[in-house]
């Protein structure tokens, strides 16, 4: 949870998609839009993690054996394990994922968030 928190913080703060009211009428649409905001970017980076964590239990099954796995980690090789570490290579791609993020220009990031693609070729 903290690595899908950390980019739906970095995406949000970083392109300043999150809005301030201006006037106090815009108040409740505001708060609308910015609930609607983190509701998309955490549905988002929640698919996205938990793809990067199937692709990665489905490499470590395939790339891992038993006495491979031992030899790396001095652990004997299970199931757990197996995905104990899938997760956790989930986790830190996501974290990697917050810092590059932060890296990205706000005008790439603000396009992807709020254009719409249309139906005209």
């Amino acid at each position: 949870m903290v690595a899908v928190v950390a980019v739906e913080v970095s995406l949000i703060v970083g392109a300043k998609l999150w809005e301030r009211p201006r006037r106090k009428a815009e108040r409740e649409q505001v708060m609308l839009f910015n609930v609607a905001t983190a509701l998309t970017m955490t549905i988002g980076v929640s698919v996205f993690y938990l793809a990067v964590f199937l692709l990665a239990l489905a490499a470590a099954f395939l790339l891992l054996d038993g006495h491979s796995f031992q030899q790396l980690s001095d652990q004997s090789w299970s199931i757990g394990k197996i995905v104990e570490s899938a997760w956790m290579t989930a986790s830190l791609a996501t974290l990697g994922g917050a810092v590059g993020a932060g890296l990205e220009e706000d005008d790439i990031t603000r396009a992807a968030a709020y254009t719409r693609e249309s139906d005209e070729g």
